[in-house]
């Protein structure tokens, strides 16, 4: 398992990357002196901390101490985006929902504070597992720092707009990849725990990428 500043330096020098993307559960400490080293060494390595990755903060049982928490971290180590998801329909769906959304709304607000932008992405078994939840959540919500994180070849996304903003897209290693994203302009994420030789996982799928969309921006989650 490498550390973080491990990761950061393989995102350099290993991986023709241009991001990545911080998993929350994946940080031995969250304080400030070590989220501004992380910042620190990934600007040296000129890799761009794209987003903390934390999901379920959309549970309105979660608190909203660790909502800050999160957005405190991602604006300490120089994220852009906070990546999280729902939680449970709980045994009242409609009421969760309801609660949700206004967890979303304080999330967004306090994100604009920050300069920390929410991307939202489906999950299953959660309250917003498709595109169409994420919709109608985001309607609900209806803030500009509360953008759209979706599977790159979801069939659901053709009912998105181009007023709605997909801000990363997932990319599981070893999917296959064709020159339908030339269009798209958010973060593709790359992910996977790239089976017994994720090195070579990694790089398959950077170069794969590459070759259809020069111009695509890749981050390593």
């Amino acid at each position: 398992m490498l550390t973080h500043l491990e990761w950061l330096e393989a995102c350099a020098s290993r991986f023709d990357v241009d991001g990545a993307i911080f998993a929350l559960d994946d940080f031995p400490r969250t304080d400030p002196e070590y989220a501004a080293q992380v910042k620190k060494v990934a600007v040296d390595l000129g890799i761009v901390p794209v987003a903390l990755d934390a999901p379920g903060l959309l549970d309105p049982e979660r608190s909203d101490d660790e909502r800050a928490a999160a957005i405190a971290l991602a604006a300490a180590v120089g994220a852009g985006l906070l990546r999280t998801t729902a939680g449970p329909p709980g045994d009242l769906p409609p009421q969760t929902f309801v609660r949700m959304v206004a967890a979303a709304k304080a999330m967004a607000k306090a994100g604009k504070a920050a300069n920390v932008t929410l991307a939202v992405a489906p999950a299953a078994g959660s309250l917003v597992a498709t595109i169409a939840d994420l919709k109608h959540l985001a309607k609900d919500v209806d803030s500009a720092w509360l953008r759209y994180d979706v599977p790159f070849d979801d069939p659901d996304r053709e009912v998105l707009g181009p007023r709605e903003r997909v801000l990363v897209e997932r990319v599981p290693l070893g999917a296959e990849i064709d020159e339908t994203i030339t269009a798209r302009r958010g973060w593709f994420a790359l992910e996977g725990d790239g089976g017994d030789d994720p090195f070579t996982a990694v790089a398959s799928a950077v170069r794969a990428l590459r070759a259809v969309e020069a111009r695509a921006r890749l981050a390593l989650a």
